[in-house]
């Protein structure tokens, strides 16, 4: 596909469709929108828009479109796999000041514009008494639009679900200019196609999401979380297990941190985690209505995993040691930054039955490319982050990159193998689309070219992301 450059009469139109101080095209300035916190290589664009309105966004993509210049819609560029990151230059249309949020408790909604960050669409219905429970790490930064385009899921998704589970109505504007409206304030909905479905997920590549509606839940009084030291990954999946199948008890959270995570953890943050020489560290949360109930449950869960060969679990039943484990929870891949050279995170899925023989073959892997790996995540619903460390910047970032990339074809194929998937969260964007032939089918991905094709004919909404170059 061929672009156009943005012509001074294109920029000039840009600063007439919105406010001038908001159409910036010094390099300078430029710099911070032209990565993520994938290891893609940064690209400038040519302008950056920071539209304040719906009305804005379809006037800037109606100019793009008749002018046959790129947009990489951006939230607030957390993302790990490139999708913000504007490979083929023209604009960045940035999202980050429509953040307006309302909650409806008589519907149990809350509508917010995409560029809120996840933390204050969380606070907002809590001081409202309601929950939005989709949890991902770096709530505190990423949008809540960027939530919707990658179809985020975090530590709570194993009792709570992910983002589209809450999806209920999206405002989009489509390549074109034209502003779509599906669903609403309606906790059922089957009329046509599900039109939030098709844009969950899909990275701004269809359409760019302008309003969002999700549906809310009462918020439970009373969680504590218990922090469980194992020796092998095993016995925190005979953990769960037993919990859901024998116990009948559904944890909020399974989550775990292996023993060099953790090390990096108290390296960074002085001591930040007990049990600094347990294999494996599995940090389960229980909650509810009735206090006396979730202590029971606690006290249920810390006997199981000790009959299971753990040591006696740290309840923390409190904000302050709460927040203290998970702020290392949390931090973890900013940690591993910190203490390597280099990191390249992959985010995994496996069927539960395979997340042990998966941990293994991650150990493999480490032996094999001589690349340190320190997997960590949602050990309750099969999601694992592999974290892939520099330990020196001797030899060149292409060198680097290739050893991770020869690591990541091997998992891939494992992965595939076993019936995972090479994406459960951190989506696609331009650092996995090379793996799109292995992991979907040629008819498959052929409907998904006919999709983006439909609804992006001139191919301008961001560009080079997800389906694999057609050459």
């Amino acid at each position: 596909m061929t672009y156009r450059p943005l012509s001074p009469v294109a920029i000039s139109r840009l600063t007439e469709l919105c406010a001038p101080e908001r159409v910036i095209t010094d390099p300078a300035a430029l710099a911070d929108y032209g990565h993520d916190e994938s290891v893609e290589t940064p690209h400038l664009p040519e302008a950056l828009v920071r539209a304040a309105s719906t009305e804005e966004v379809s006037a800037v993509l109606r100019l793009a479109s008749e002018e046959h210049v790129p947009v990489t819609p951006r939230g607030l560029g957390t993302g790990l796999s490139g999708g913000a990151v504007p490979l083929r230059g023209g604009i960045v249309l940035s999202l980050e000041l429509m953040k307006d949020t309302a909650v409806d408790t008589g519907n149990l909604m809350v509508e917010t514009g995409p560029g809120s960050t996840t933390a204050r669409v969380q606070q907002t219905c809590a001081d409202s008494g309601l929950y939005y429970p989709v949890d991902p790490a770096s709530l505190d930064d990423c949008s809540i639009g960027g939530n919707v385009a990658e179809n985020a899921g975090g530590a709570r998704a194993f009792k709570y679900g992910v983002t589209g589970d809450y999806l209920r109505g999206v405002e989009a504007v489509l390549a074109s200019g034209e502003i779509i409206r599906y669903g609403g304030k309606l906790h059922k909905n089957v009329v046509g196609y599900d039109l939030n479905r098709l844009l969950i997920g899909s990275e701004g590549t269809l359409a760019v999401i302008t309003g969002i509606t999700l549906r809310l839940i009462p918020k439970p009084r009373y969680l504590v979380d218990l922090l469980i030291p194992f020796e092998r990954m095993s016995q925190g999946l005979e953990l769960v297990a037993r919990l859901v199948h024998d116990q009948r008890l559904m944890p909020a959270v399974v989550e775990f941190i292996e023993h060099k995570g953790v090390c990096a953890a108290n390296q960074v943050m002085k001591d930040a985690l007990p049990f600094p020489d347990a294999r494996v560290q599995v940090l389960v949360e229980l909650d509810g209505n009735d206090r006396q109930r979730v202590m029971d449950d606690c006290v249920a869960v810390g006997e199981l995993a000790m009959r299971l060969g753990a040591r006696e679990p740290l309840v923390a039943d409190n904000p302050t040691d709460q927040d203290r484990l998970w702020h290392a929870r949390r931090e973890l891949h900013n940690i591993l930054k910190e203490v390597y050279a280099g990191l390249a995170t992959e985010d995994i899925v496996v069927p539960l039955s395979e997340i042990n023989t998966t941990i293994e073959k991650l150990e493999l892997l480490e032996q094999k490319h001589g690349v340190p790996i320190v997997p960590w995540g949602h050990i309750g619903d099969g999601n694992i982050h592999v974290g892939m460390c520099r330990e020196d910047k001797t030899g060149s970032r292409q060198q680097w990159l290739e050893r991770k990339r020869a690591i990541v074809s091997d998992l891939a194929d494992f992965v595939l193998s076993r019936g995972g998937q090479i994406s459960a969260e951190h989506g696609i964007g331009s650092t996995k689309k090379w793996l799109m032939k292995r992991a979907v089918g040629p008819q498959e991905l052929a409907l998904m070219q006919s999709l983006k094709h439909a609804l992006d004919p001139e191919g301008i909404l961001n560009p080079g992301k997800i389906l694999p170059d057609e050459q």
